[in-house]
């Protein structure tokens, strides 16, 4: 008998933990973080329920998913109002990240794209009239994040199980000198090369662009030579010269490098700003032809130096999500960089269903690459 009411007990106890428990569950909390402001703030699905009209949203949204093309019935509240007017944010420039409760990564988000109107971000507690169940969890509650369509055909507007938003003010970065922003030298000024077929017209606008600026040199006699392969040593002397640093004394620091040698300048420079590292065994390998992936980690470093993306949010795109047949085949090393590019569409022209990583670089490629990540 004892035993038996031990028994009960037991059951019991373990009935109102499991109650407990089911109803903490759905006790849904948004959190969202502003980058220089120590108290996080807190809001219950309730406490979105019960923001002013002003503040909400209950209209037909047509949006951009994996799989195509939708419509809904979107209810929810305004991100924006929820930023400026609850958060209140001043500034404009900066990032948001979206965290989602299973751990899928979200592209992060331009503060600018938040403040537009057209966008119209939502934090969604309703889809057609019904609460929404991502986690097919029916004790907890789901909130989804909604853009409006920027433009047809672009994907990545809906924002699943987000439970947590931080926000960072960008910064412009302390860079040796900035790079240039004015509009590249039209194709037909200055530079004349006589060598550039049909195969490479993908490529002609930066090559002139590039030439013009100083930034990447002929071959002499009006020849560029697209087809040639690009070496390390020369996509050092590309980035240096594209982001405007100044090149710097030779310091022995690689094996297979002397002072002597045209490229050592730029090897240190590209080295002593992070653009480039060399090998475990104390080589550098100049003459080595740079590899799609090589070349992408480097642009994306330089993306990084020149303001161009926050390092914060580059490491935010992951080959999971690429459209490349080959993804698998990228190092972990180069992936966050080949999977930005990708999304800024700078290796147009240059890689197709599959990116290749490890394929060589041509003189063409690389000059299409560098314009199109930091100067187009």
């Amino acid at each position: 008998m004892l035993r038996k009411s031990k028994f009960v007990l037991f059951v019991l106890t373990i009935a109102l933990i499991l109650s407990q428990v089911s109803a903490f569950a759905a006790d849904y909390t948004l959190e969202v973080a502003v980058n220089g402001v120590e108290e996080t703030l807190k809001f219950s699905l309730d406490d979105l329920k019960a923001m002013p009209a002003e503040a909400l949203i209950d209209e037909e949204y047509i949006y951009n998913s994996k799989t195509g093309e939708k419509t809904a019935d979107v209810k929810g509240v305004s991100l924006k109002y929820l930023l400026k007017e609850k958060a209140d944010i001043a500034f404009e420039n900066g990032q948001v990240l979206f965290e989602a409760s299973d751990g899928y990564p979200i592209d992060p988000q331009s503060l600018e794209d938040i403040f537009n109107d057209e966008l119209k971000y939502v934090i969604a507690y309703e889809v057609n009239g019904e609460i929404i169940d991502n986690d097919e969890n029916a004790d907890t509650d789901d909130i989804t994040v909604y853009r409006k369509v920027k433009q047809e055909g672009e994907f990545g507007t809906v924002y699943k199980l987000v439970n947590k938003i931080a926000v960072t003010e960008e910064e412009a970065p302390a860079t040796e000198e900035p790079i240039e922003t004015e509009e590249p030298a039209d194709t037909d000024a200055e530079k004349v090369f006589t060598d550039i077929t049909e195969e490479y017209k993908f490529a002609e606008e930066a090559i002139y662009a590039l030439a013009n600026k100083g930034i990447i040199d002929g071959m002499g006699d009006g020849l560029y030579a697209p087809q040639n392969p690009f070496t390390r040593e020369q996509f050092c002397k590309i980035i240096i010269e594209a982001l405007g640093y100044e090149t710097k004394e030779y310091q022995g620091t690689f094996s297979d490098v002397t002072a002597d040698r045209w490229s050592s300048v730029y090897v240190q420079a590209a080295v002593d700003n992070g653009l480039f590292v060399g090998n475990t065994d104390g080589t550098f390998l100049p003459e080595k032809i740079i590899s799609r992936q090589e070349m992408a980690a480097v642009v994306a470093r330089a993306a990084v130096a020149s303001g161009k993306v926050a390092q914060e949010k580059l490491n935010k795109f992951v080959m999971e999500k690429s459209d490349y047949s080959d993804k698998d085949a990228v190092a972990d090393w180069a992936g966050n960089s080949v999977a930005w590019l990708e999304a800024e569409e700078v290796f147009t022209g240059v890689a197709g269903e599959n990116f290749e990583p490890a394929k060589d670089v041509n003189r063409a490629e690389a000059a299409l690459v560098v314009f199109n990540a930091l100067f187009k």
